[in-house]
């Protein structure tokens, strides 16, 4: 981990606050602020600052923070933007380490808003003021009744062991007001002027009273400090629950709009995200759920899921919902059929999930069938269908927390994880609700919301328990890497084709036997050399996609077909491009039609950074889309998991007759990219090798064509 996070204690935990902008207005964040602090009980100092009144809301009104005469903690800016940056060097003067900025006006207003905001956070990174902001409803510390918040806080709200990091404020205030949970930290990230949200995560990591962290998502500044962050998390042993927006334009739109962040690739993020463990969500909803499961929910020490239900129907919606998830449901073993045969009626169906209902006696079924299933030992999570609404008959209620104490007992007896899930969204009876959560059984809101949070624990639990990949070291010797860097700085233009395998050479992944002919007679030379079949191929640094200019020709058997194609090619590239650069014909070496056609790239993003694309070969990824990302560098085993994220890794194993393929050699091949990705993160956008061709097995892999890109600086 390269990070070290800042201590946020001032800003979320402050001994004293000041209201720049106290008002007694109705509605105003300025008394809404201060009521916040009153309806909470906050018990450190606050102080009014408002030149034009004396008191607001019993507090004595100083005219600024110097007049306050006493150590002030944290500083709730409400005021405009242009008035921000005074209060922040008033704050410089007095020592005040922390502040919560309201004002919108900034970057996401234009140019004139982002002047502002690079002053301001140029200000507090030279002074070390902690800024949260701007553009945002500030933060509140459920448990140690304090906010700095200009929206009203719910009465009630629970404090808890969720923290909950949002840049859009209204989100949070929902979240906050909708909740069933408790909360120990709400936090408006806005704009992330100063502090972002891997500053947040960072911090939250250490705090020994967050057990969960959930976040919304709109914009990440620093993709390497979010990774320390959710590292840090990671080895506290924090789930990070995120939904971050952006993955189509017009989301990508609305953040730049509301922020000012820049969304950056969502398919490298994805990547990013399933590499560190973070669990992604893509409703509020979801996130709610996953959430309540979380922190309710020990992980499960198998992998394997059953859910009981009381109705054929509900478990034809569940298979259904269910399909594609990875949610495993493991089939009973005999003793768990014998069990349930003992319990159910002979017409019963039982398979898992599992029908209950049986003969309708639901606190005789119920509880048994719980306790059979309970008994599998690759079995680590139940859950339990039932639907308890708010004025459901008195009946219902019965069965349910009979239905419930089963879920308990199970919980205590056979230590597995254990849920109940309504099948519908809305509100639970109460006295369901509470005998539930007193005994620790969370109760989710809605049949798809229950899934993802069970898969998401699940998903979550195996990067528990999955000790991470740790990859190995560059194949590049220092010296020829020190030669390779030197020589993207001294040079300007793009790099020719043959310059592309030699990189890759230098990186363990091999290129074709090959030779560039000056002129038809060096080509006819270099041709018997490598010897027929041959490819012939135009060598410029001015075209990228060669078949599209005729600057390819394949299958040459002989010198006449040599001539000819040299001439070919030549006449049909200074057609296509005049003024094109020329460094001749490259003659290389037919690749067996046994071998396997696969794609392996880089792409850097400029959000995220670099990411290893791979996929199948030829018309399989136009027509499938069949390809993969992950995020370098990579281990043996990551990169096998990458191939096997996609269709055409069946190819490699042998397929209608064809040899199997050296898939050894393309692991290594991968991995070794991986490094070059990382190596050259500052010089190379993107890199092409289509196709790399992976050879019989024993043989390796051959980089036939290879296009880089470099970074623009």
């Amino acid at each position: 981990m390269t990070t070290s996070f800042r201590n946020l204690r001032p800003l979320l935990n402050p001994k004293s606050i000041a209201i720049v902008g106290a008002s007694e207005k109705h509605g105003s964040a300025g008394r809404i602020a201060i009521e916040n602090l009153h309806y909470l009980g906050y018990q450190g100092e606050i102080f009014a600052i408002n030149p034009k009144n004396e008191s607001v809301l019993g507090h004595p009104c100083y005219k600024d923070l110097a007049s306050v005469g006493k150590d002030i903690d944290m500083v709730a800016i409400l005021i405009g933007a242009p008035q921000v940056k005074s209060v922040l060097e008033q704050m410089h003067s007095l020592n005040i380490p922390a502040c919560w900025c309201l004002a919108s006006g900034f970057s996401e207003s234009g140019p004139e808003g982002k002047r502002l905001q690079d002053e301001i956070f140029k200000y507090c990174e030279e002074n070390n003021i902690l800024l949260c902001g701007p553009n945002c409803i500030g933060v509140a510390n459920i448990p140690d009744k304090y906010a700095a918040f200009s929206v009203a806080i719910k009465p009630n709200i629970k404090a808890g062991n969720i923290s909950a990091v949002m840049q859009s404020g209204a989100i949070l205030m929902g979240l906050a007001n909708s909740a069933r949970f408790g909360f120990r930290y709400l936090i408006s990230a806005g704009n992330q002027a100063v502090l972002d949200i891997s500053d947040y995560i960072g911090y939250l990591a250490d705090d020994p009273e967050t057990k969960v962290i959930i976040a919304f998502v709109e914009g990440i500044p620093s993709s390497q400090k979010f990774i320390d962050a959710v590292r840090a998390a990671n080895k506290a042993e924090k789930p990070v629950l995120m939904l971050k927006v952006g993955r189509s334009e017009g989301a990508q739109r609305a953040v730049q709009a509301h922020t000012g962040s820049l969304a950056g690739s969502d398919a490298v993020l994805d990547a990013i995200l399933k590499k560190e463990g973070v669990i992604r969500l893509n409703t509020l909803d979801e996130l709610v759920e996953a959430a309540e499961l979380f922190i309710a929910s020990p992980l499960p020490d198998k992998d394997g899921v059953c859910i009981l239900s009381l109705s054929g129907g509900q478990i034809g919606l569940i298979e259904d919902l269910s399909q594609g998830m990875g949610i495993h449901f493991p089939e009973f073993n005999q003793e768990t059929l014998a069990a349930l045969h003992e319990i159910l009626p002979d017409y019963s169906t039982i398979s898992n999930p599992l029908d209950a209902w049986g003969n309708g006696d639901l606190e005789k079924m119920v509880p048994g069938c719980v306790s059979a299933v309970a008994s599998q030992a690759e079995i680590g999570l139940i859950a339990m269908s039932r639907d308890t609404p708010r004025g459901v008959a008195e009946r219902e209620i019965e069965q349910s927390l009979r239905i419930a104490e089963s879920a308990i007992k199970v919980k205590k007896e056979n230590k597995k994880a254990v849920c109940l899930f309504s099948n519908f969204s809305g509100s639970f009876d109460p006295t369901v609700e509470q005998y539930l959560r007193e005994s620790g059984i969370p109760y989710l809101q809605g049949t798809p919301e229950a899934l993802r949070a069970i898969q998401a624990l699940e998903n979550y639990a195996s990067f528990r328990k999955h000790p991470k990949f740790t990859a190995g070291g560059s194949p590049i010797n220092l010296n020829d890497l020190k030669k390779w860097q030197n020589r993207f700085k001294q040079r300007n233009q793009e790099f020719s084709e043959i310059e592309g395998r030699k990189l890759l050479a230098a990186y363990g992944i091999p290129g074709p036997k090959e030779s560039v002919a000056a002129t038809k007679e060096e080509a006819i030379a270099y041709a018997s050399e490598i010897g027929f079949p041959v490819v012939m191929k135009i060598n410029s640094p001015d075209i990228h996609h060669k078949t599209e200019c005729g600057g390819v020709v394949v299958g040459i058997h002989n010198e006449q077909e040599v001539m000819k194609a040299f001439d070919q090619i030549i006449t049909s590239v200074r057609s296509y491009k005049p003024d094109a650069t020329i460094e001749g014909v490259i003659v290389q070496e037919m690749i067996s039609s046994a071998s396997v056609e696969v794609i392996l790239g880089i792409i850097n993003d400029k959000t995220y950074g670099p990411a290893i694309v791979y996929g199948s070969g030829g018309i399989l990824v136009e027509l499938m889309k069949d390809s993969a990302l992950a995020i370098p560098p990579l281990s043996r085993e990551e990169a096998s998991e990458l191939v096997n994220k996609t269709q055409g890794s069946k190819l490699l194993k042998g397929f209608r007759g064809k040899p199997k393929a050296d898939i050894d050699a393309l692991l290594d091949s991968i991995v070794n990219l991986s490094y070059l990705a990382k190596d050259f993160e500052n010089e190379i956008a993107a890199m092409d090798i289509n196709p790399l061709m992976v050879l019989p097995e024993g043989k390796g892999v051959r980089a036939v064509d290879v296009l880089i890109e470099r970074k623009m600086m």
